[in-house]
């Protein structure tokens, strides 16, 4: 579809609604749509198939430029109007438009102004964007999984990666991500390796561990983006001299469970600390139960909510082919 959205700024303009309408035009371009964003001075007809107004018709701000688009809603009803009413300060005249809100509390507020009805379309986030999300780990779309385990370390058999892969049978809803790659100047690094391979085979959770550093070591802005994606920190090792996942972790305001060693304890910063034989079946119950680990599930389904695509999709393209 040819679509016209209109404001009365864009981006590069800094502002909420100025972020929301480039994020929309951008997620409507990834879907097959042409689309272009018109200020006061830029708007012309053309041949729309839909124009998306974003609270021109609902602020005061340029009373004649509202005036003239209500005006063209009744003139022109082969173009499909959208009314995207973020504020609303001015309700006069109603455009003969489909309503769109963005908010429940929004919808009611406008309901006093007309009595057709009145669509709810929250207002989507570009969350790698916001987050600032490195490619190589937007592709490995972790919102869209139930829980993450991260466990950034080198293929050391100190680092106990085998007890991270019996906890990962223990949480089926799980990925769990380790971030090392083979060396393969250390001999028993590589065989560790291979032997952590079959173990995971034989729990049956292949599919559910990443070792991200088969495909190429990753950046440090990969690693960052990483803890902005995970729900934890793991971190099972049986000894260490410091720990400095710990304290990245806590920056990052992810839960860390550590193993209850004399380095973690010195280093670790509200962490949940375990017994290097405690049962697997008990910690994924406590990893679950975990307040601040729900707290970090809930962020990563917020982004499958407010996702653009998703909501251009499942909401707005229904209105737009009517």
């Amino acid at each position: 579809m040819l679509i016209a959205i209109l404001h009365y700024s864009k981006p590069p303009v800094i502002g909420g609604v100025e972020r929301v309408i480039g994020e929309q035009a951008a997620a409507l371009r990834s879907l097959g749509h042409e689309v272009e964003i018109l200020t006061r001075h830029e708007w012309h007809l053309a041949a729309w198939d839909a124009v998306i107004v974003h609270n021109v018709f609902t602020m005061p701000f340029d009373l004649a430029w509202t005036k003239k688009l209500v005006a063209l809603t009744r003139s022109r009803p082969d173009i499909r109007w959208i009314n995207w009413v973020h504020d609303v300060r001015w309700s006069a005249q109603v455009p003969q438009a489909i309503h769109v809100a963005v908010s429940e509390h929004r919808r009611l507020d406008y309901m006093k102004a007309t009595q057709e009805p009145v669509h709810v379309i929250p207002n989507g986030c570009d969350s790698s964007a916001v987050l600032g999300l490195t490619e190589r780990v937007q592709e490995l779309q972790l919102e869209q999984a139930g829980l993450v385990l991260l466990q950034p370390t080198r293929f050391v058999r100190r680092k106990n990666i085998e007890f991270g892969l019996r906890l990962l049978a223990e949480l089926p809803e799980a990925l769990y991500l380790v971030t090392a790659a083979p060396d393969p100047h250390q001999k028993d690094g590589a065989k560790y390796f291979r032997e952590l391979k079959r173990l995971a085979k034989e729990l049956g959770v292949s599919r559910r561990v990443r070792f991200l550093g088969e495909k190429g070591a990753l950046t440090d802005n990969d690693v960052r983006s990483l803890y902005h994606m995970a729900d934890l920190l793991f971190f099972p090792s049986t000894q260490e001299g410091y720990g400095l996942p710990l304290i990245e972790a806590a920056l990052h305001g992810v839960p860390v469970f550590c193993s209850h060693i004399p380095a973690h304890r010195e280093v670790a910063v509200g962490a949940t600390f375990f017994k290097l034989t405690a049962s697997p079946k008990n910690l994924a119950r406590k990893i679950r139960a975990h307040p601040g680990v729900q707290v970090r599930q809930a962020q990563r389904q917020m982004m499958v909510r407010l996702a653009w695509p998703r909501i251009i999709r499942e909401m707005l393209e229904p209105l737009l082919s009517g």
